[in-house]
Order: C-alpha cells, then structure tokens, then sequence
C-alpha cells in the first residue's frame, strides 16, 4: 500500500506600503495596513476557513483515515491575529481532531536559508516559539520557503532538532532516482526527506481550471488514476501546494473544492493508498537511500532553482543590501525595525523584483502589487534603507 502525504503551504507576506525617498528618517510605517486586512480577509473567506471546514467535516466522516499537514508562515498567524482569529480558532479545531500535523517553517517565508546559518535560524526559532505560543506544539517536521533545501541546509535543521525535511523532487538532483521514496542527508544521515511529487503537485495547483490542458476537466476519480501509474515499488507520493489552491487561485465556482472532498473521501477508502502526515512517515521506520543536494533547490519553475527571487541584478542588490543589516539587527534594541527587518525577507518582495516569467505568477498574480519590478525594487531599498538607520541608532 503506497502512502500520499498532502501538505500544504500558507503564507502571506505585510505588504509594503508606497514608501518615497522622502519617507526616509521621517516615517517609519513601512505596511500597507489596508492591503493586509483586505487580502487577509479576502483569503480567510475564500479559501482558509470553506477550506478548514470542509477538511474538519472530512476528519469527523473519516477519522483516523484522512491525514495531511501545514506549513504556516509566522506572518500569517499573526494576520491572522490581527484582522481574523477564526481562521486561529478554525487551525486549532482541525489539530483537535488530530488528523492535521502543523510542521515547522520559517517566521516570515523568508530567503534567510539562502544567506547564512544565524539568520536563518532566528527566523527558524521565532516561528517555532510562535507554533508553540498558538498551537502548543512542537514539531519535529520542518518545509521551508518554497521548499528550499541543500545539505548544508539539512545540516542546519537537524541540529537545530529537526528529524524530517519535506522538499522538490527536483529531477537534476534524483537523476535516475525516483521522488517517491525516502532520502537522508548525506551528512546528518538521521535526517530524512520527503520529495514533493511535482508533476502532479502542480496538476492540481497550476492546471486544475485551465481550459487549454488536455486533461481538463481534473476529476478525483481522474487524479485517482494519474496516482495508479505511479510503479506499485514506489513507497509514497509527495503532494504539496499552497492552500491558497483552494479557493483562491481555483475559486470555488470550479470545482475545487468538491474535487478535494471526493479526492480524500476516495484515498481514505482506497485499498491501495494510506493518506499520512510527515510523523507517520518518520514513525514506519524506513531505510532511506542518500541524496546528495550541493546547491540550493526549491519547487520554482521548471530548473528548480532560487533565480526566481535571487535571478537578476534587481534581486541581488536587494538580497545583499538586506541581509548585511543581520549585525545591525543583533546589536539594536529597536524591536519594530527588527521585525520590519524580518518581514522584509519574504520571498514575494523578491518575486516581485523578477523579470522572467514563471509558471506559479500564473496563479500568484493575484497579488501583485507593482507595475514593474524596478518599481518593487525602488519600493523594497527605500525601505531597507530607513530600517538600515532605525537599527543603528
């Protein structure tokens, strides 16, 4: 019997507000209070709390059965907080029901990784004491940012206390290699990975709804069958994708939902597939083979690489200006600018700098919010510049 873990990923940035070279020592409001409610709301109606109920009905008809996970960045929960605790009170009801397991992440969906061990760990340890404060858990699973992830990475997590990884079955990493079965780090060999699945993560996320994909209408019982020519050997598939799937990016008007509700429905009664969550993975005890990971990769475009937030000479100004602030943050007792500090590192804020095209802006251009991204870029260093000068005085 094969395994299908579905994880899903949450995460919303603060967006910035238009801040002028003028703004520079003289405000120092960097967010779009208006834009952060709205788009809270927004995703809380749509997607989060249809999609949190539907899953908890789903937990209460299947019990034990229906299994899947979250990766839920810091700065959602505290949107969440700020503008729509029931989306707070809703998580809290389906981890009751102990068919959701909530893994680690990073505070702010941040590209820290990408920099150095410290900062990402700062980012690592505040969402782990924000998981604990709201959910009182304490994972021992962990997805990065747009699932991120090298061997110097594992080593980080591991010895931060972390047991299991969830990151892209990036095929110029497997080669021969099938994503369908458990890895280690090469180095940590305790630390196991469990590789997204990307071909049908992204049936589901990119071309659920597109009309011109020779496989529209997607159907449970169609998935069903694109899961069957998965090699009976194969242990497990990997399916992760933003939450913002349901609802959202495949409003509800397509279907989505109701392709979720008999898609669980048909896994749960399945002979031939058991619905997990990462622990349970941890818990069978499995062998895993090594897999060797020297540079960075992710689940972004077709190369599985990180140019979408660090492509082109827009993005690396702004990564590096960013990030050299970290001896700043350690030493200043402003905590405003060093929380501005930590939001800026989502990831969207460099997305927006990019000038590819990449297939997930099909579905995330639902959030865009510059004309071009030299404006993002102007946007994001005025503002970095400001925080510069708050955290040194």
């Amino acid at each position: 019997m094969q395994t299908i873990c579905f994880h899903f990923q949450l995460s919303q940035l603060y967006r910035l507000r238009t801040y002028r070279f003028f703004d520079i020592n003289e405000k120092h409001d960097y967010f779009d209070d208006f834009q952060n409610q709205y788009i809270t709301t927004r995703l809380a109606e749509r997607c989060y709390l249809p999609a949190n109920q539907m899953l908890l009905e789903l937990s209460e008809e299947l019990g034990d059965k229906m299994k899947c996970s979250f990766s839920i960045a810091g700065s959602s929960l505290e949107l969440f907080r700020k503008y729509r605790p029931e989306v707070i009170h809703s998580f809290q009801k389906l981890l009751n029901s102990n068919v959701v397991e909530i893994v680690g992440n990073t505070y702010a969906h941040s590209l820290a990784s990408l920099y150095n061990k410290s900062t990402f760990l700062e980012q690592v340890d505040r969402q782990k004491r924000l998981l604990k404060e709201i959910f009182d858990i304490e994972p021992i699973a962990f997805c990065n940012t747009e699932e991120i992830y090298s061997d110097e990475i594992g080593e980080w997590l591991y010895e931060d206390g972390y047991k299991i990884v969830l990151t892209e079955g990036a095929k110029h990493i497997l080669g021969w290699k099938n994503p369908g079965y458990l890895y280690c780090n090469p180095y940590q060999p305790d630390l196991q990975l469990m590789l997204r699945n990307f071909s049908l993560s992204e049936d589901i996320e990119y071309r659920f709804s597109s009309r011109s994909w020779d496989q529209f209408p997607l159907t449970a019982e169609k998935f069903m069958d694109f899961l069957k020519t998965t090699p009976q050997d194969v242990p497990m598939i990997n399916i992760i994708i933003d939450y913002e799937t349901i609802g959202e990016f495949h409003t509800a008007e397509t279907g989505i939902f109701d392709f979720f509700k008999s898609l669980f429905r048909m896994l749960a009664n399945s002979t031939d597939f058991r619905l997990v969550s990462p622990s349970d993975v941890l818990a069978m005890n499995m062998k895993p083979a090594t897999l060797h990971v020297p540079w960075p990769i992710s689940s972004s475009s077709d190369e599985k690489d990180v140019s979408e937030w660090i492509g082109n000479e827009l993005q690396e100004e702004a990564f590096k200006q960013l990030f050299k602030l970290e001896e700043y943050y350690a030493a200043s007792k402003n905590e405003e600018a060093k929380k501005a500090w930590l939001h800026l590192q989502g990831a969207d804020h460099f997305n927006y700098m990019a000038t590819r095209w990449f297939p997930n802006q099909s579905v995330k251009k639902n959030f865009e919010v510059y004309s071009s991204p030299y404006q993002a870029f102007i946007n994001f260093m005025n503002v970095v510049n400001d925080i510069e000068l708050q955290l040194k005085k």
